[in-house]
């Protein structure tokens, strides 16, 4: 039996990273959002992502965070991710 898929994590200069490409739902959201609460209030993160997470955009809202699609690698839906306001 072989383990499930993880999210994986780096740190950038000022960006934290999350890719979650190949994860089940609601797996990507989950850890998103997981990461989302555990981070410094400066810090922006980008998610790297199979497909456009619109479920993603209301929790992200109601969180107090926005979005913005950034280039990203073909096949890849990059957001960036900051707080609001």
């Amino acid at each position: 039996m072989t383990a499930a898929p993880k999210a994986r994590q780096w740190l950038e200069p000022a960006e934290a990273h999350i890719d979650v490409r190949g994860l089940m739902p609601p797996q990507p959201l989950v850890s998103i959002l997981r990461l989302l609460a555990s981070v410094d209030h400066g810090t922006t993160v980008v998610a790297h992502l199979e497909r456009d997470p619109v479920m993603l955009y209301p929790e992200l809202a109601q969180i107090g965070w926005r979005a913005e699609i950034v280039p990203g690698d073909p096949g890849e839906v990059r957001l960036r991710l900051r707080r609001a306001g």
